[in-house]
């Protein structure tokens, strides 16, 4: 998640990062849910320079819905970026909502047709017609709390060349109507054997808090690992399994490490995976989220329609080929500096808990759309209920080149990825 602050109001509202949502939205003071009775609203009592539509707008999850009027305002982002940004005043939120710590979303997606939702340009593009950024892409990177850096981290405009060593390893992004970041799988696997799985794509969703995939392919990975057991869509591995998981992207393949795909205790003794067998779209698509990216740092860049990855070295990768073969790292396109403008802001946070009886994926992996709905979101939250230990405490972050600034923004609530 990541502080921001709208128009002439000094609250500070909490909006998810959400790679697979194109739409940006906020909890509306004129909303009477119980869900937004649990978190801040905004409305034209907090800003004297809000500006709201007569357009009406309404996205619907598997696991609930938002909807109510479109408006604009001045959106305040790690003190330096403040541009005019079109986003939704959520008059009706589902109950659903009320165990997540989140007071909107902030829709990073490739941009989406379908109608009824917010038919606006979404952040990044009025970052870059506004000449805040020189470059259409942003770095994430995501911190656990199991390492204890809390140092999670967005930067708009170019890439943190301190978070990755080498080059970054950039894939095409697959074309579709519905603003996924979605690229070719090489492979899968773990222990260091690979299954030699062809034709699947991931969504790359900092949306989501698992690890989704049909359940075949779910099935043959964990038959990689000793003592897992199935239930459904949910497995069940030993705590004490050091067995990496693995995907190929391209020439390289990443681990993932147990501190993120071994999740909580049982009451039977052994431990819930975090890679979840449930098709959420096509026999062939993953919904890969914050257990991978965990593992990485991720490059979404919107002029060359390519997602990237980069690790640090000693990380989790193993290239089959030389670095100097991979796309060289954030090379801006068209002309523009190799070195443009950006923002870094940081995302701090801490990892939260399933809600009690969570042992089934569906009590806190985020929101699914629902398949008749015609979201083309495939998870508008991954925060589970927040736990009683959720950090107060923010981050001091490094810029991204020289001339670069550096915001710090704290957030004293859970952060998106659970399980960690």
């Amino acid at each position: 998640m990541v502080a921001v602050t709208i128009g002439s109001s000094q609250e500070e509202y909490h909006l998810l990062l959400d790679s697979a949502a194109s739409n940006t939205w906020v909890m509306s003071e004129d909303c009477g849910t119980d869900a937004c009775g649990r978190h801040n609203t905004f409305g034209e009592g907090d800003s004297s320079t809000l500006k709201i539509e007569d357009t009406t707008f309404s996205i619907t999850y598997g696991t609930g819905s938002v909807s109510g009027t479109i408006a604009s305002d001045t959106v305040h982002i790690g003190g330096s970026l403040s541009p005019t940004l079109t986003f939704g005043l959520a008059t009706n939120v589902s109950s659903e909502f009320s165990s997540y710590p989140m007071d909107g979303i902030l829709g990073i997606g490739r941009g989406d047709t379908v109608s009824g939702t917010i038919e606006a340009p979404q952040l990044i593009n009025v970052l870059s017609s506004s000449n805040l950024i020189d470059a259409k892409l942003y770095g994430v990177h995501l911190s656990r709390t199991a390492d204890g850096t809390n140092d999670g981290e967005l930067n708009f405009g170019s890439v943190n060349k301190d978070r990755f060593d080498g080059d970054i390893n950039y894939l095409s992004a697959v074309d579709n109507d519905d603003g996924f970041w979605e690229i070719p799988i090489a492979d899968a696997g773990a222990d260091s054997t690979l299954l030699s799985l062809a034709s699947r794509s991931a969504i790359i969703d900092t949306g989501t808090s698992f690890i989704l995939m049909p359940e075949p392919d779910a099935v043959a990975l964990h038959k990689l690992i000793d003592g897992s057991t199935q239930s459904g869509e949910t497995f069940t591995v030993p705590c004490d399994t050091d067995k990496a998981l693995q995907i190929k992207f391209g020439s390289v393949t990443y681990d993932v490490s147990t501190k993120d795909w071994v999740g909580g205790t049982l009451d039977t003794g052994g431990c819930k995976s975090n890679v979840i067998g449930r098709q959420t779209f096509g026999e062939t698509q993953w919904l890969v989220g914050d257990v991978f990216l965990k593992n990485v740092y991720t490059v979404f860049d919107f002029d060359n329609a390519k997602v990237g990855f980069g690790v640090q070295s000693g990380g989790d990768s193993e290239p089959e080929e030389s670095a100097s073969t991979l796309s060289p790292t954030a090379t801006a396109s068209g002309g523009e500096s190799s070195s443009p403008t950006s923002t870094t802001v940081m995302a701090t946070g801490t990892d939260t808990a399933a809600p009690t009886g969570g042992a089934s994926a569906t009590a806190g992996q985020g929101f699914q759309p629902s398949p008749t709905s015609g979201t083309a979101n495939p998870s508008a939250a991954a925060a589970g209920e927040p736990s009683a230990s959720a950090s107060a405490e923010g981050g001091v972050g490094r810029a991204s080149t020289p001339s670069a600034c550096s915001f710090a923004l704290s957030i004293a609530l859970g952060l998106l990825a659970l399980f960690g």
